[in-house]
């Protein structure tokens, strides 16, 4: 196997659910790729005992990533780096700024015995730094000077940090990286209280997201019942316990329906 190309840089911005899942808000495509450096570092201990090795961890810890594009165009760097443009398409750098916390990955293109395969390399959680900035006056030759950035790769809370998987054909690499960034589809939560409140006033979640809420008697009132229906039906008894409301999956609207005597 030989590598012999890397194109399609993508990536998109990060929203992290308490349990690790992550949802992102669509890829978009930076300038063209001229490299990609990733740089892991690993855990290192060990424990001897009887004289003899008796465990080790080399688990991954955490990781840098060093981009090279073409041209740092202002979307970009303002997306990446946490910087504001208004509607002139000025971009202003300021030190209160913070980068948000992205998902990376691009397509490598490789060689099998003789055919070419696509393999999407993916990083779920990635911060950039400011670069430095160097420019050069024009000399007797040419040269093209072009941009790097440099970030830290970071573990989802469920640790996942990277994934891969090849294809045969870029068309389906390409598809398949993007649908990785996909806007995650929202659900909606609607609260129909009597005498009571919830203590999750979110009126949203996205799929796959967790969802949990305890519903409380106001003053003076005593629970009566609680009831919640997802996408239509009603999940009641596997979701409510002792006015508490807890759904490990949300995989449609929700509905609560509460009331206190």
């Amino acid at each position: 196997m030989a590598k012999i190309g890397l194109n399609n840089f993508r990536y998109a911005k990060l929203t992290e659910a308490s349990d690790g899942t992550p949802f992102y808000d669509g890829a978009k495509k930076p300038a063209k790729a001229i490299s990609c450096n990733v740089s892991i570092s690993n855990n290192s201990a060990t424990l001897y005992a009887d004289d003899y090795l008796s465990e080790s961890d080399t688990s991954f810890q955490s990781g840098s990533v060093t981009i090279g594009i073409d041209d740092e165009d202002t979307e970009t760097m303002a997306n990446l780096l946490g910087h504001d443009v208004d509607e002139s398409g000025r971009m202003v750098r300021n030190v209160n700024d913070v980068a948000p916390y992205v998902a990376l990955g691009r397509v490598i293109v490789k060689m099998v015995n003789g055919v070419y395969k696509y393999k999407v390399e993916f990083l779920y959680k990635v911060k950039f730094s400011e670069p430095s900035q160097e420019d050069n006056t024009k000399g007797e030759s040419l040269e093209f000077n072009t941009s790097e950035l440099e970030g830290t790769v970071s573990a989802l809370a469920n640790g996942n940090w990277s994934e891969t998987k090849t294809f045969d054909n870029k068309a389906d690499a390409i598809e398949y990286l993007e649908s990785l960034m996909a806007v995650a589809t929202t659900y909606t939560v609607t609260n129909t209280l009597t005498n009571c409140v919830n203590s999750n006033d979110a009126t949203s979640v996205n799929a796959g997201a967790s969802y949990s809420a305890t519903i409380s008697a106001e003053d003076g009132y005593t629970m009566s019942s609680v009831s919640v229906t997802m996408g239509g039906t009603d999940v009641t008894s596997a979701v409510v316990n002792d006015n508490v409301i807890t759904i490990a999956n949300v995989t449609g609207n929700i509905v609560i329906v509460a009331s206190a005597e």
